[in-house]
């Protein structure tokens, strides 16, 4: 095998892409780092890369080709069935409940594996000027890190999460080939949830010269909002300044047209200030966006220039008027996300971030808080473009672990590296409102958490003093405390600008009256308490909203959602429950039954129907705290004819009313408008089930369900047949088994084959069964609830694509992508 092709990149640009052309080995390898090192047998792939999701041994085809019990059976009932080993998942198949032996993380990570991984990459930069300066930075690497240029070692990590930035310049050879060598070690229990393992999101090169702006050094903020003009001040940080130099500033808006310029003596540190007329402001609802271009002068012309998005918005809270976003009262509608992004595990590619939040949207929300972690670059630039506010949080651990290898270890002597590169580097996000310090964090109203608590609001505080500052706090907040201000509090708040509530929304009208500068939120809450809470929220102006736990389903934390025939422990849940089941999404994008209430509550619908699986006679079903009943929007139930079934109804409205076959067969008054839901047992028989609501005599909404027929054909649904031809594109093809109507049979199981040709690749094949332990990136699938999910990712240039999928005895699907070349700014 040929040795891999040298990279030749551009002296003098910033955010050149460093992803492509990499070499990698999953394991250890000796004396990898050295120049010379002979990897000509190692894989070759490109950024951003998990290993953790891809397959652990050679797999055939073949293994997922056999339905098991695990595939077929309600998710309350046993299985026995499981291989221990399959796909990317090692574990211990019940009843044999011992720990797997390569899985340290265990239901914690989902089953998946860590272990060591080494990366390598050639590159040339010719041309560079004698006073370049050259720096890369990688977005995220999990775990820890080490990194060496020519065999010289520059930097490590530890955080897993927060940007990591190496200077090359001491290193880095003009002439000739340069090798970089990458070690990732993800060993020991560190992570309660699926952290994935690599170099997972993108890497950055940033050619310039000596003077030059500084990394991140350009900070844009909007201290002055309204209709009519909006105030823009902008720091610049200048590093080897010379006397004489200038830096000016121009403004433009989506369109390009410059709206406001500036130019002022350069220093170390420039602050200009600039007004744009009638500004386009940014919010979920309308998210403009607006560049800030900063160029260095000197007498000969430009020295150095970036360019910074951000938005015109103003963000203010108060006791007595809540939330208020450019002036107007604003509801957090939120939900807490994990960073994988399900099939394809921890990679952080721009679409798989965009269509996260396209999907939130869709369902209503305009927060998520980002637990437990600093998001990516990406998923940032997705909320910004798209309009989604973000809780911003730093740590899941402090001083005292959680498990026995977290980032504990490492955060007295770490914690104010990684706090302050995320903060520099997110803070001229529009999409950021909060940030947050850590999460349900043992120590938090004792001594040493109280200091840490402090220290590190103070660090925040000192890079950003605009924006409000919380943490997720569980139980009991404390002794009490004061505040600066000299108003009461308690230890674990003092320092907060927003009490994060989990799961304790009834606390707040409560302990209003104690402390009645309080202001509350609700950091996590329970997905069957969403009336109860949204009652609250909404006539309490101190509570800015909720983060109902989960908005989309993740892997790790594995069967905190379950449900189950008998009591039982979700933190115990054994293999091969893989996710943690407790999202209003599921993995593969689809919509969950919890959602639907959430749908009437925030305006999205006036009606919703789901129905109850039927459980074996006598059997009452237990939900974890978290978890929602086994429920479908299916009137598809063969067997059960005459037999009782349960339906669940919600509506806004005051009355709802069932009809069956052109007949009503049921209706009930909702006399507490905010109850929301009503409940029908009937004999089931197939056909047309329809669920009308009313408010008083006028017809608000109805849904249909009904009875579809025999499998007869696939479906294939693509979410954009247009892509780019970049390997930051996908394209999300969902397959569906359908009758000869084209209804989709909600508890088919089929296999599926998939059959790719032209310029893409399978990145994930798989469905949203929370046990549903699989190869994800074979081409042969399963599917569930009559579903699954092809993503496939671009390999080159196009012009077009297809997939085709089978599935015996059904009519196959075809699907066409036209592939696009990317337009790359200079």
């Amino acid at each position: 095998m040929a040795s891999p092709a040298v990279e030749r990149l551009a002296a003098g640009r910033r955010g050149q892409s460093f992803d492509a052309g990499w070499t990698f080995f999953r394991g250890d390898a000796v004396d990898a780092s050295a120049p010379l090192f002979n990897d000509t047998r190692w894989r070759r792939l490109d950024l951003p890369h998990d290993w953790s999701i891809e397959d652990l041994e050679r797999q055939e085809p073949s293994v997922n080709a056999v339905i098991r019990d695990v595939d077929t059976a309600p998710i309350w009932a046993p299985v026995k069935s499981v291989p221990g080993m399959i796909g990317p998942f090692e574990g211990a198949p019940p009843p044999l409940l011992i720990a797997s032996t390569r899985s340290a993380g265990g239901r914690h990570t989902g089953h998946m594996v860590g272990g060591v991984g080494w990366y390598r990459k050639r590159f040339s930069l010719a041309g560079l000027p004698a006073d370049a300066h050259v720096e890369l930075v990688f977005d995220g690497v999990y775990g820890t890190s080490e990194f060496w240029l020519n065999g010289e070692q520059i930097g490590s990590g530890v955080h897993g999460y927060s940007p990591i930035v190496l200077d090359l310049t001491p290193y880095i050879r003009s002439a000739g080939e340069n090798v970089l060598a990458v070690r990732v070690a993800n060993l020991g229990s560190n992570s309660r949830w699926y952290s994935g393992s690599g170099i997972y999101r993108a890497v950055r090169l940033n050619v310039t010269r000596a003077t030059r702006f500084s990394r991140w050094g350009v900070r844009v903020t909007t201290p002055e909002v309204s209709p009519a003009r909006a105030l823009v001040h902008v720091r610049a940080r200048v590093e080897g300044i010379k006397p004489g130099m200038t830096v000016a500033v121009a403004l433009r808006d989506a369109d390009g047209h410059v709206v406001a310029r500036a130019e002022a003596p350069a220093s170390a540190e420039t602050m200009l200030t600039l007004e744009i007329a009638k500004p386009a402001t940014w919010s979920p609802d309308s998210p403009a966006l607006y560049e800030a271009e900063c160029t260095l002068h000197d007498a000969d012309g430009v020295v150095d220039r970036m360019v910074t998005p951000f938005g015109v918005r103003h963000i203010e809270i108060s006791v007595e008027r809540g939330l208020l976003v450019n002036g107007k009262p604003t509801k957090l509608r939120g939900g807490c996300i994990h960073h994988d992004n399900g099939l394809i595990g921890a990679v952080a590619i721009d679409r798989a971030e965009e269509r996260k939040i396209e999907l939130l949207k869709a369902r209503g929300f305009n927060a998520v808080r980002t637990s437990h972690n600093f998001p990516s670059t990406s998923f940032l630039d997705a909320c910004d473009r798209l309009g989604m506010f973000v809780i911003e949080e730093a740590f899941d651990s402090w001083n005292i672990p959680k498990i026995p290898d977290d980032y504990h270890i490492y955060f007295q002597d770490h914690w104010r590296r990684d706090l302050s590169a995320a903060i520099e580097r997110d803070a001229n996000h529009p999409s950021v409102i909060i940030w947050s310090i850590g999460n349900e964090i043992p120590e938090k109203y004792r001594p040493l958490g109280v200091d840490t608590a402090r220290q590190l609001v103070d660090q925040i505080r000192q890079i950003d003093p605009t924006r409000p500052i919380t943490a997720g706090i569980n139980g009991w907040n404390g002794p009490a405390a004061t505040r600066n201000d000299g108003t009461p509090d308690q230890a674990a708040t003092q320092f907060l600008d927003i009490a994060g509530y989990n799961y304790n929304h009834a606390a707040y009208e409560k302990e209003h009256p104690k402390f009645p500068r309080r202001i509350f939120m609700g950091t996590e809450s329970f997905p069957k308490d969403a009336a109860s809470i949204w009652r609250t929220v909404n006539r309490a102006p101190y509570a800015l909203g909720d983060f109902v736990w989960t908005a989309m389903d993740y892997y790790g934390e594995s069967g905190i959602g379950l449900s189950a025939l008998e009591e039982t422990d979700p933190f115990q849940s054994a293999y091969p429950w893989v996710n943690a089941f407790c999202g209003d999404i599921d993995l593969i994008g689809q919509q969950k039954p919890q959602s639907l209430l959430r749908d009437v509550l925030w305006g999205l619908s006036p009606v919703e129907i789901s129905v109850v699986r039927p459980l074996p006679e006598g059997k009452t079903p237990f939900h974890s705290k978290w978890g929602w009943g086994d429920e479908l929007r299916s009137w598809t139930w063969p067997g059960r004819e005459g037999k009782p079934i349960d339906i669940r109804v919600f509506s806004s409205g005051d009355r709802v009313e069932l009809t069956l076959n052109g007949r009503i067969v049921a209706q009930q008054s909702l006399t507490d408008a905010d109850n929301l839901e009503a409940r029908f047992t009937l004999p089931y028989a197939p056909g047309k089930l329809i669920a009308s609501a009313y408010r008083g005599r006028k017809l608000i909404g109805l849904r249909v369900l009904q009875t579809a027929g025999p499998a007869a054909a696939l479906r294939l649904d693509v979410d954009r047949p247009r892509i780019r031809a970049s390997r930051n594109d996908l394209a999300y093809a969902t397959v569906s088994v359908v009758d000869a109507q084209g209804l989709v049979l909600p508890d088919e199981v089929r296999v599926l084959q998939a059959a790719l040709n032209g310029p893409v690749e399978l990145a994930g094949f798989g469905n949203a069964n929370p046990r549903g332990v699989a190869s994800l990136r074979q081409p042969v699938a399963k599917t569930w609830h009559g579903h699954a999910l092809a993503i496939l990712r671009p390999t080159g240039s196009g012009p077009s694509a297809t997939i085709e999928v089978r599935s015996e005895g059904l009519a196959s699907a075809v699907a066409r992508l036209t592939l696009f070349q990317d337009i790359i700014k200079a």
